[in-house]
């Protein structure tokens, strides 16, 4: 039995591999694209993930002050079924949880009340994903994930 958790294991690690190639390889902040001519990044799998200016602007206009040294682009969202219908995590530091909630409207703070608050990993849901695409449709990437499945989804190295 043991052996087959560890085939299943693996299967679903490779699974989750391909389908999550389209996750970017690095990401970087709002400041650097704000600053950049062409902004883009480089996804797993080689291809271009390219942000309209125009959004780029509007996040950075929508975002306390400190928000474009901090906030990495793109945001990834990992789509969680283990946690229920809808359900998607944020896959980034506290800093982009913080601001993917204030953009949502779900949280209306300082992130030092952010930090205050003892919280598990914020779990946001479509119908505050919708909302997000609407306005930031380029600056937002959604990915495959489930309980504990983060440390399985090497094509998302974590680099912040």
């Amino acid at each position: 039995m043991l052996e087959r958790d560890r085939f299943t294991d693996v299967v679903l690690r490779d699974e989750l591999r391909r389908l999550n190639s389209h996750l970017p390889k690095i990401r970087r902040t709002l400041q650097e694209l704000l600053a950049d001519n062409s902004p883009s990044v480089s996804s797993v799998s080689g291809d271009t993930i390219r942000m309209k200016p125009e959004e780029l602007k509007e996040l950075a206009a929508s975002l306390p002050n400190i928000a474009p040294n901090r906030v990495r682009l793109p945001l990834v969202l990992l789509r969680r079924r283990d946690l229920g219908s809808g359900a998607f995590s944020v896959l980034g530091d506290p800093y982009e949880e913080y601001a993917l909630l204030l953009l949502a409207g779900s949280f209306d703070g300082t992130f030092e009340e952010f930090k205050q608050q003892t919280r598990r990993a914020t779990t946001i849901y479509k119908p505050q994903i919708s909302r997000l695409l609407r306005r930031f449709h380029s600056l937002i990437v959604i990915g495959f994930g489930g309980a504990g499945l983060n440390e399985l989804s090497p094509h998302y190295s974590g680099q912040t």
